[in-house]
């Protein structure tokens, strides 16, 4: 059985790593300037984002755990890598502030 994946079902994991990247970064901005509390909403944001990712992304793979063929395409791969980006990111980040905060706090 053939499924018709649009393009468009691929955007949210774009979309979603994209924020969830987007919150990251903006954590760490707050943690080098030793604002804990921001960190700890903006970081919290970007986990929101990257679960959202994760669980688009576990759709997309179910289609082929279900036996439907899935067209594995440049925007396919686009997306998965955008996903794994994401989570480098958001780990990245959350090593890089705790360094930052640490220093604030001696």
């Amino acid at each position: 059985m053939k499924t018709d994946v649009d393009i468009t079902s691929f955007m949210p994991l774009i979309t979603e790593s994209a924020q969830a990247k987007k919150h990251a970064f903006e954590a760490l901005n707050c943690a080098k300037e030793g604002d804990q509390e921001g960190y700890n909403e903006k970081i919290a944001l970007s986990k929101e984002f990257l679960l959202a990712a994760h669980k688009e992304q576990t759709n997309v793979l179910s289609l082929n755990a279900r036996e439907e063929e899935v067209p594995v395409t440049v925007y396919l791969i686009h997306a998965m890598d955008h996903v794994s980006n994401a989570q480098m990111v958001h780990d990245l980040v959350k090593e890089l502030a705790e360094l930052h905060l640490n220093k604030c706090l001696t």
